[in-house]
C-alpha cells in the first residue's frame, strides 16, 4: 500500500508532469581571446614587464596608451578584438567549480517546496560529472604547438571573473527531473584555460549568461613552434 507521501506525489504528478530547471555554475570563469600579430609585435613584447599595464591601458584609451610605442609594435584595440583564433567567455571547466540545479515554476521563480520554503537546489562539483553520466569534452585546443597557433606570432588575453553563468532559458523536464546522462558540455582549452559557453541538455543547446566581477587579468605574447 502507498504511503501518504507517496500518494501527494502521485498526485502532483498528475496535477503537473513536467518540471522546470535552471542550471547555475559557480564560481570561476572569464574572458578569453587568443590572435594573430606580426613579429614586430612579438619581438618588442615578449618579456616585456610593461606588456599587461599596456593591454588594460588600451582597453581604456588606446590613443593615449600608445604615445610612447613605435608604431610597429602598437596594439590599437582592445584585446579580445584579437580574436581570428579563438574567442569565449563562460564558466572555467576546473576542479573545485559547481554545478547548482535550481528547479523553479514555469516562470522561472523558485519552486515552492510545500512547507513554506523553497526546493533546494542539487548540487554537483565538476570532479563528478563524468561518473554521473555526464558527456564532457575539449572541442578545440589552442596553444604554440596546435595547428591554430604554431605557424604564427600570436597574443592571449584573459580576464578572470568570480561570480555565476546560469541559462536563462528555462529547462522543461518530465517528472525525473534534470538526469545527468542527458548533459553535454564542450569546452575549448585556451592555452590552458578551459572554458565553455553554452551547455547541451537532452539535444538542445543552451547559451549561458554571467553575473560576476572581475578578480584579475593575464596578457601575454607567444610564438608559434614552427617560427
Amino acid at each position: 500500500m502507498a504511503t501518504i507521501e507517496q500518494k501527494k506525489k502521485l498526485i502532483k504528478t498528475i496535477k503537473n508532469p513536467f518540471r522546470y530547471f535552471r542550471l547555475n555554475f559557480s564560481r570561476y570563469g572569464g574572458e578569453v581571446a587568443m590572435g594573430t600579430i606580426t613579429k614586430d609585435q612579438f619581438e618588442y613584447w615578449y618579456d616585456n614587464d610593461g606588456f599587461e599595464e599596456y593591454m588594460a591601458a588600451v582597453d581604456f584609451d588606446a590613443d593615449d596608451a600608445n604615445k610612447e610605442i613605435p608604431k610597429r609594435a602598437q596594439f590599437t584595440h582592445p584585446f579580445y578584438e584579437y580574436s581570428d583564433i579563438c574567442h569565449l567567455s563562460g564558466p572555467e571547466w576546473a576542479g573545485g567549480q559547481t554545478l547548482y540545479i535550481e528547479e523553479v515554476n514555469k516562470d522561472g521563480n523558485p519552486m515552492d517546496d510545500g512547507d513554506g520554503g523553497y526546493v533546494k537546489d542539487i548540487q554537483h562539483d565538476f570532479d563528478d560529472f563524468t561518473s554521473l553520466g555526464a558527456t564532457v569534452e575539449c572541442e578545440e585546443t589552442h596553444n604554440s604547438g596546435s595547428k591554430s597557433c604554431q605557424d604564427h606570432y600570436y597574443v592571449f588575453g584573459q580576464y578572470f571573473n568570480k561570480g555565476g553563468w546560469h541559462t536563462p532559458d528555462i529547462i522543461k523536464t518530465d517528472v525525473d527531473g534534470i538526469l545527468m546522462d542527458k548533459l553535454k558540455i564542450r569546452y575549448t582549452d585556451a592555452d590552458g584555460f578551459k572554458v565553455f559557453n553554452e551547455v547541451e541538455y537532452d539535444g538542445e543547446m543552451y547559451y549561458l549568461e554571467e553575473d560576476s566581477t572581475g578578480k584579475s587579468s593575464s596578457f601575454y605574447v607567444m610564438e608559434g613552434d614552427n617560427l
